[in-house]
């Protein structure tokens, strides 16, 4: 499933909402960091261990600054997983497999 951008406060309170695991990935395309993670969650996303169970979602820091706010994110590039309207886990600058791991977490959660 490739990553959809959410760019508006209602499709992000949308897409957290639902009731399968969703992993949002806050970054900005200034940022270092997140040029160099941001391939990886993307490769991620179309993995079949995930594709079937998680979705995969990004905010562009400078653009949604509302969704930032209440998603309540401060560095980037942070990684948040969330299902039912609830943050499950997060994982701030991480390392490609510190992502994996959370991404299989939630992933392996939601049967």
């Amino acid at each position: 499933m490739p990553v959809t951008p959410l760019t508006s406060l209602d499709e992000f309170e949308r897409a957290i909402a639902l009731e399968r695991p969703v992993v949002v990935c806050f970054c900005a395309t200034w940022a270092n960091l997140c040029r160099t993670i941001v391939p990886v969650f993307e490769k991620l996303s179309g993995l079949p261990e995930f594709t079937r169970t998680v979705g995969f979602y990004s905010v562009d820091v400078d653009e949604a600054y509302d969704v930032v706010q209440k998603a309540g994110v401060g560095p980037i590039p942070t990684f948040v997983a969330f299902r039912g309207g609830s943050r499950l886990a997060e994982v701030v600058a991480p390392a490609p497999d510190a992502l994996r791991e959370l991404i299989g977490g939630v992933a392996a959660g939601s049967d």
